[in-house]
């Protein structure tokens, strides 16, 4: 039954942040209002954000104002162009989730059911629960060494940026904005989760599909109790899963190809600025924790991607080898035809690309050289 298995659901959150960012447009009689909050939020945090923070670090005058705010600079221009990069395809999600709708009706076995809801949904869940803890608790942190720094008699901002206005000039002058650039940085910490959780969530999932896939076509054949008419149109049946598959894979590429790869070129450079910072300015145990974290998220940002990309390329490979597990000798000339042209193109390696890079362990690997390099290079510059 299709009511077994709703996999749309473990993408609830996705929905509503996509409601809330203003990339999900109703289609009642609020639609207009809806547009014009989502034309002026974007304007102002998506666009807005990142601009005033690029301002504030060519206006900044020591080193320690350039490495505090390169980081941050960094991730909310990469995370405006992830968000604009899964906007411009957002209708590519849709058709996603309607091929997952229709491999949740072809899981109606009871075996099938468990296995995806204990093997694979976890996976989906714990990716967006991890990363939504890590990123809140950067947002925290970044806001309570502002906190505690002024209660100690230095009020600063969370980042040298700029402004119209002079912002120490008037106590309303900062409270605006440091409001505004809390209120920002809530809005692209929302963003970031989403963008980041969406393509690894996939790819975790499209893995799973995969190797129900390997699963039910090794099994085909074994059942003495189906003619060789059935089991060809299992085999039928199976075939249009892998071309469903390798649709769900090609729309899920064309959704974050763009940004994954300047995520994999600007993680290096985050961890790497975020490493100097630490070892040569940190100085208390607020501000070490918000670096601390904000480098691990650097590394969670691309890792899980990486991984389960390369789960899947295994995933795509073991399902030549699940073709020629089914008992394939003892049935129709037919079934043997189909089985050689799935066969040829089930032989042909199958991965997801960033443009440049696949995206793999191989991807997570150049990221963390490119960052012990830069590093290396800053501190001999030291």
């Amino acid at each position: 039954m299709s009511s077994e298995l709703n996999t749309k659901t473990l993408f609830s959150a996705h929905f509503l942040c996509w409601r809330i960012l203003g990339m999900l447009p109703p289609k009642n009689s609020y639609r207009p209002l809806y547009l014009l909050y989502s034309l002026v939020i974007n304007l102002a945090v998506t666009v807005g954000y990142p601009l005033h923070l690029i301002w504030g670090l060519f206006t900044s005058t020591t080193m320690y104002e350039v490495i505090q705010n390169m980081a941050i600079t960094l991730t909310c221009t990469v995370c405006a162009m992830k968000t604009l990069a899964i906007w411009w395809r957002f209708n590519k999600v849709f058709v996603m989730f309607e091929i997952i709708r229709r491999q949740d009706e072809r899981l109606t076995l009871p075996h099938d059911i468990r296995y995806m809801r204990r093997e694979v949904y976890p996976h989906v869940r714990r990716i967006i629960l991890l990363f939504s803890i890590l990123c809140s608790f950067i947002g925290a942190s970044g806001e309570l060494s502002v906190l505690v720094a002024g209660l100690l008699g230095d009020w600063k901002l969370m980042y040298q940026a700029y402004f119209p206005f002079d912002v120490y000039a008037k106590t309303r002058n900062y409270i605006v904005a440091h409001i505004y650039q809390f209120v920002g940085i809530s809005y692209m910490i929302l963003q970031n989760v989403v963008n980041d959780t969406f393509g690894a969530a996939h790819l975790a999932l499209l893995g799973g599909h995969v190797r129900m896939l390997c699963m039910r076509v090794s099994n085909i054949g074994h059942d003495v109790t189906k003619t060789k008419k059935e089991n060809n149109r299992e085999l039928l049946e199976c075939i249009q899963d892998h071309k469903d598959l390798m649709e769900y894979r090609r729309q899920l590429e064309e959704v974050v190809s763009v940004y994954m790869f300047f995520q994999i070129l600007v993680a290096g450079a985050n961890m790497c600025v975020s490493l100097v910072f630490i070892i040569l300015f940190v100085d208390d145990i607020f501000t070490l924790a918000y670096y601390m974290s904000y480098f691990v998220s650097m590394v969670f940002e691309i890792l899980p991607s990486c991984y389960y990309g390369t789960l899947l390329e295994d995933e795509f490979q073991n399902l030549a080898y699940a073709l020629f597990s089914c008992n394939w000798p003892d049935q129709s000339v037919e079934f043997r035809k189909n089985l050689r042209i799935v066969a040829e193109q089930a032989s042909r390696r199958m991965f997801v690309t960033a443009w440049l890079f696949r995206i793999n362990n191989n991807a997570f690997i150049i990221a963390c050289k490119n960052s012990y390099t830069l590093f290396a290079l800053v501190m001999n510059l030291k």
